[in-house]
């Protein structure tokens, strides 16, 4: 079973990197070596899930209509790739699947009890 990590507050089976890297090492490696990549990567993504709350208030009520929203933007990126609608489109996709699924691991889709 994993400790929690006195560094991120994860648990950890392991080495903590998160706790051992820098900021910049952090954003080398979301991109792919380019700390620059890596900020404008978070930057986007923090962008579109503050926007994605703004619209969508509630993501899903429950687990399978969660997965139903992951699905459904996966569909909309495959599209997006077969009908060649361009790397911006695609771009736009892939952020839009990421938002949902980090909602997921949220569990924004957990129903109150009433």
């Amino acid at each position: 079973m994993s400790e929690t990590c006195n560094e991120c507050k994860q648990p950890c089976d392991d080495v903590c990197y998160v706790g051992t890297l820098s900021e910049l090492e952090q954003m080398r490696i979301l991109g792919n070596g380019k700390s620059e990549a890596g900020y404008t990567f978070i930057h986007t993504i923090i962008k579109a899930l503050w926007r994605a709350r703004q619209l969508h208030p509630v993501f899903a009520e429950g687990k399978y209509q969660a997965l139903g929203r992951i699905g459904a933007e996966y569909g909309e990126l495959v599209q997006a790739v077969e009908k060649n609608e361009g790397t911006e489109r695609e771009k736009a996709e892939i952020i839009d699947s990421i938002v949902v699924l980090i909602r997921a691991w949220l569990d924004e889709y957990e129903v109150e009890p009433k």
